[in-house]
């Protein structure tokens, strides 16, 4: 990023992916604003703050994808968003409105304060397999043309959509 300050924003950041992402983020030399449901639950973040270089560029933010804007202190300032958090529930009974709707309103008000921090330049949104044809119809070749069949989702009413 050049002369331009590598202060970034990772959504979901206790997670398997964000904390990664995290890490090498700071290996990276960037400055992480972590947003974490829960800051004060060290069983859950205790990991990120022991990574190498948190004490110096990590800090921890929070935030919770059903809280309209949640994000937007943690984004303010930042050059960077990486998208990595999504509602999951694996036994809900409605996961369109507990999952799905979730994440998209999520997805929504994260670039919204994206726009209203103005110095954001890019936004990374990460989503999982889920996307990427989940249908009756199983392919040898799967690319940027295969997507999941929603109305195939809500027919055999799936759990744990995730981000579909």
């Amino acid at each position: 990023m050049g002369s331009v300050s590598k202060t970034v924003c990772v959504t979901g950041a206790s997670g398997f992916i964000g904390s990664w992402l995290v890490m090498r983020l700071l290996e990276h030399g960037y400055t992480v604003r972590a947003t974490v449901r829960d800051p004060a639950n060290m069983k859950k973040v205790k990991h990120l703050l022991e990574l190498p270089g948190a004490k110096a560029n990590l800090t921890l933010w929070k935030a919770d994808l059903a809280e309209e804007g949640s994000f937007d202190e943690a984004i303010k300032g930042c050059n960077g968003v990486f998208h990595v958090a999504t509602p999951m529930d694996f036994e809900s009974n409605d996961p369109e409105n507990e999952v799905i709707k979730p994440t998209v309103n999520g997805v929504l008000d994260i670039m919204k304060a994206c726009l209203k921090a103005k110095t954001v330049r890019r936004l990374i949104f990460t989503s999982s397999a889920g996307t990427i044809d989940v249908s009756e119809f199983k392919k040898d070749l799967y690319d940027e043309t295969c997507w999941t069949d929603v109305d195939f989702c809500r027919k055999v009413k799936m759990t744990g959509w995730v981000s579909i």
